[in-house]
């Protein structure tokens, strides 16, 4: 994490999953932007702490323009979103991405697996 401080704290991580099934079409979304190694090791970053793109830089050791790609492609699929702001090591605001879902899980079958899915989240 970085040593400066948050101009304001992230949201609490928020307490819905995200639950995919496989012929949703959200689903298919979701399996382009995890296709890359890199994507999931920046998705499971921001799953163990909120974090802004250098945080996430320093923590993967990538460019930042690969970060940022990367980003983009988790936002465009409704897995992470902007939580808060922070600062670079220069004291440029900076974006704190936070997961937006508290899980993401996914479902094959029939719609009673779904109901006993969410059942078991909640």
């Amino acid at each position: 994490m970085s040593l400066l401080p948050l101009r304001e704290e992230p949201r609490s991580t928020p307490t819905d999953p995200c639950i995919l099934e496989f012929d949703d079409e959200v689903a298919d979304e979701v399996f382009e932007a995890l296709t890359a190694s890199t994507t999931r090791t920046v998705l499971a970053t921001i799953y163990d702490h909120p974090s802004t793109s250098t945080d996430i830089r320093d923590e993967i050791d990538t460019s930042l323009q690969n970060v940022h790609y990367h980003l983009q492609k988790l936002e465009e699929a409704g897995l992470i979103e902007p939580a808060g702001i922070g600062y670079s090591e220069k004291g440029t605001e900076m974006a704190v991405y936070a997961p937006a879902n508290e899980a993401v899980a996914l479902v094959a079958g029939q719609d009673a697996h779904h109901h006993h899915l969410s059942e078991f989240f909640s």
